[in-house]
């Protein structure tokens, strides 16, 4: 089992993880983890990472995804002035 020392960081307290820890893991710098107080422990959990538009839709071009979706909402015929085209 490792132990870490709590220290301080500005007006925060901090822990910095050893590297066995980092690597076994699989932790990143700059990744985003979750602390859970529980009784007596805490519970850290890495958190996906947040999703951006361009990792959506990454993999695909524009015509595919219109290809693959194209027909996946039916709004019904324009009515009014509106005109949905493609």
């Amino acid at each position: 089992m490792t132990q870490v020392i709590i220290g301080r960081w500005g007006k925060n307290l901090a822990i910095r993880f050893p590297a066995e820890i980092v690597k076994a893991a699989g932790l990143d710098d700059g990744q985003t983890v979750e602390i859970v107080p529980q009784r007596d422990e805490l519970v850290i959990r890495k958190l996906p990472p947040e999703q951006t538009i361009e990792t959506m839709f990454s993999g695909k071009n524009p015509e595919a995804w219109r290809a693959l979706y194209g027909d996946a909402f039916d709004w019904g015929p324009d009515r009014g002035r509106e005109h949905v085209g493609e």
